[in-house]
C-alpha cells in the first residue's frame, strides 16, 4: 500500500509516496512523474509498486514543483515548464530527500537507482550527472538528454526506454506535434551517444536486435521491441536502448491512463527489463576521491 509522507523544514510543501515490502536494507527506486503530473499519477502509470513488491525493492515517488499541486515539473534543463523557468534546484531536494529516506527507512546506500516518464525520465539523467556516486543506475522512459552533459566522475549505467511515434519527445529530435512547449529535443541515439561519452567509454555503433515479448497481454500486436547496447564493459552492457517501433509516450507493459499518449507495447514489461537491469549496479564501484 502506497503511503503519503509530507516534507518540512527548507522542503515544507512537497512530498512523496512510499511502497515499502517488508526486510531490512532493501534498494531504493526513485520514480519521477512526468510534467504536469502527480506522483500519484506516477504510482497509477507505471505501477512500479507492483513490481516492487514482487522483487523486493522500495519505490518512491517524489512531487515536483508547480504553481498548482495538480501541474508538477522536474527541472531537467531546458524543460519543463515552471521548474525550469524558475530553476528550481531539483537535484539538491533529491539530496536531502535521499538522506531523509536513508535515515528513515534505512535503505542500502549503495543500491539507489532512478526512473521516470518524460520530465521525469530527463531528470533521471540530469540527477545522475550531477550525483553519480549516490544514484547507481537509471531507466528514462520517453525522456532524452535535455541539458549539457559534462564528464562525469564515473559510470552511470542507462536503460532508456522510448517509442518511435512519440509526438511529445519525439524519437528521432526536435519538436513534438503534441508538445506544449515545443522544445527542441536531441534525438534518442544523440542523447545516448553523449551519455557514452560523458561516462568516458568509447561508442558502438548500435545494432539493433530483436527482443522477445508475450503476445497474450494483447495490446497493438503491430508494435515490436529491439535492444542495443551503445557501450559495454568486461562483458556487462553499461548504456542500452530499448526502441519501441510503433510505440508512442507511454511506459512499456502498462496500459496508458490517456489514449492521447499513443501506442502502448503491453508484451514487454519496462518494470522487469529495468529491475534486472538495476541490480547488476552498485554505487561503491565509484572510486572513492
Amino acid at each position: 500500500m502506497l503511503e503519503r509522507y509530507d516534507l518540512d523544514g527548507e522542503d515544507n510543501g512537497r512530498h512523496y509516496y512510499a511502497y515499502v515490502p517488508d526486510g531490512s536494507a532493501l534498494p531504493l527506486v526513485l520514480a519521477f512523474h512526468g510534467g504536469g503530473s502527480t506522483p500519484l499519477d506516477m504510482a497509477r502509470f507505471c505501477h512500479l509498486a507492483e513490481a516492487a513488491d514482487h522483487h523486493r525493492f522500495a519505490v518512491v515517488f517524489p512531487s515536483g514543483s508547480g504553481a498548482s499541486p495538480e501541474y508538477l515539473t522536474w527541472n531537467a534543463g531546458i524543460c519543463c515548464g515552471h521548474a525550469s523557468r524558475r530553476e528550481v534546484d531539483d537535484v539538491a531536494f533529491v539530496d536531502r530527500l535521499i538522506n531523509h529516506l536513508l535515515d528513515r527507512f534505512h535503505f542500502e546506500p549503495s543500491r539507489i537507482y532512478a526512473t521516470g516518464m518524460s520530465n521525469g525520465g530527463m531528470f533521471c539523467y540530469r540527477l545522475a550527472a550531477a550525483m553519480p556516486r549516490r544514484i547507481a543506475a537509471i531507466a528514462p522512459v520517453a525522456g532524452c538528454l535535455a541539458f549539457r552533459v559534462e564528464p562525469l566522475e564515473c559510470v552511470v549505467p542507462v536503460l532508456h526506454f522510448h517509442g518511435t511515434i512519440d509526438q511529445f519527445v519525439p524519437y528521432h529530435g526536435g519538436g513534438g506535434e503534441r508538445s506544449l512547449r515545443q522544445v527542441d529535443f536531441p534525438s534518442v541515439q544523440q542523447s545516448l551517444h553523449d551519455w557514452t561519452i560523458a561516462c568516458g567509454l568509447p561508442v558502438h555503433e548500435p545494432h539493433y536486435q530483436d527482443m522477445p515479448h508475450n503476445p497474450q497481454f494483447g495490446g497493438d500486436q503491430s508494435l515490436f521491441a529491439q535492444r542495443a547496447v551503445y557501450a559495454e564493459k568486461d562483458g556487462v552492457d553499461l548504456v542500452v536502448e530499448v526502441r519501441i517501433s510503433g510505440g508512442g509516450h507511454t511506459w512499456p507493459g502498462q496500459a496508458p491512463l490517456w489514449c492521447f499518449l499513443g501506442p502502448t507495447m503491453l508484451g514487454l514489461s519496462a518494470n522487469n527489463l529495468a529491475w534486472k537491469f538495476f541490480e547488476q549496479f552498485f554505487c561503491r564501484e565509484c572510486k572513492p576521491d
